[in-house]
């Protein structure tokens, strides 16, 4: 027995899909066609309508934002995309830039000199991070290393140049001679003191080499001297050619690239960041929060023409793209269609005449 034939459709049922059909092509006509221009316009101007009357605490909960972001941090940097973006970032560094530029054309010099002054004014927080870097014995050895390798230098240079000068030299070599008993006795009792990695002679130096270090830095020709390295190299070409034989081995780059992927990705789900983004959110919320969000675009530099530009840049391709695969009026059809088949539109279409083409009665 065959199956028995569908109903024809009714004429509301018909009247329902011909509006459809109508508000798909207008709809579709004002993603890709002659008024997608002044329908993203006028999208625009109503969103920026509503912003006035909205502010940010009324559209963002602080809670849900750092739920988003660190949902974000946990799927997305381990992601096997991101791994791929990390390696193609690593080839791109090891390939360089087409031309070169220079260092002056990306940072002003009043800036590195504002921040230079700003990190010198806090030497205090490194001293002390180098002195808590004193607990570990591998740091104070490695201290202790480098000062008593530092004054070797010194006492062999300034020897060389004393054995250069007329009447110094034969004094230097005949205490040298008549003396070099005592004197590598005092060089080893120094190196001893100096280089003592099990005693209290690494941490001296160590704690000493931090002084140095800090007392340096606060010396007002620190700044003179970041300020000069950058009018040093302010107009030199970056980045310089590269001779062949001297050009970066691009395998290295990318594990490098791999690696520190590696340890954003494994950072980015830890506890403590997402403790840090969640305390951010609510910071910058509870500081923002009452701003209409018109305003707060504004203030961001995105004002009514920049969000035009940057609306008409972005979603007029995107919407050709998808109508020349035929998915637009798919997509638009969709998300209309159960408005044209509910029972409103149906009471709607029914309740008129359609004799004479108004409600009867």
């Amino acid at each position: 027995m065959a199956d028995p034939l569908p109903d024809a459709p009714t004429e509301t049922e018909t009247a329902a899909a011909r509006l459809l059909e109508a508000q798909v092509a207008w709809v579709v006509d004002g993603l890709v066609g002659a008024r997608t221009p002044d329908a993203l316009a006028a999208d625009v101007d109503l969103l920026l309508d509503l912003g006035a009357h909205l502010t940010l605490a009324d559209v963002a909960d602080p809670d849900v934002v750092a739920d988003v972001v660190c949902r974000i941090l946990v799927t997305v940097p381990p992601s096997p995309r991101a791994t791929a973006v990390a390696t193609t970032l690593g080839s791109a560094v090891a390939m360089g830039p087409e031309s070169t530029f220079t260092l002056a054309e990306v940072v002003r010099r009043e800036r590195v000199e504002d921040l230079a002054r700003r990190l010198l004014a806090r030497v205090d927080v490194l001293e002390s991070a180098l002195d808590r870097a004193t607990r570990s014995p591998q740091a104070t050895r490695l201290a202790g290393t480098f000062v008593g390798r530092l004054v070797g230098e010194v006492v062999q240079a300034n020897r060389a140049v004393a054995e250069k000068i007329p009447g110094v030299g034969s004094l230097v070599s005949f205490g040298a001679r008549a003396g070099g008993r005592v004197l590598g006795a005092a060089e080893g009792h120094l190196e001893s003191l100096l280089g003592d990695t099990t005693g209290k002679g690494a941490a001296l130096a160590a704690r000493r080499l931090n002084k140095v270090v800090a007392d340096t830095l606060r010396d007002p020709a620190a700044l003179e001297a970041v300020l000069e390295l950058y009018d040093l190299y302010a107009t030199t070409p970056l980045p310089p050619a590269t001779p062949p034989d001297r050009a970066s081995d691009p395998d290295a780059l990318v594990e490098l690239a791999d690696l520190l992927h590696v340890v954003v990705a494994e950072a980015a789900a830890a506890a403590p960041v997402h403790e840090v983004v969640r305390s951010t959110v609510h910071a910058v919320l509870a500081a923002h929060g009452d701003v209409p969000l018109d305003r707060l675009l504004a203030e961001l530099g995105l004002d009514r023409d920049a969000l035009v530009a940057h609306a008409g840049a972005l979603l007029p391709p995107l919407a050709a793209a998808a109508h020349r695969a035929g998915r637009l009026e798919d997509l638009v059809r969709r998300r209309l269609a159960p408005f044209y088949a509910s029972s409103a539109v149906a009471e709607i279409l029914g309740s008129r005449d359609p004799g004479s083409g108004r409600p009867p009665g």
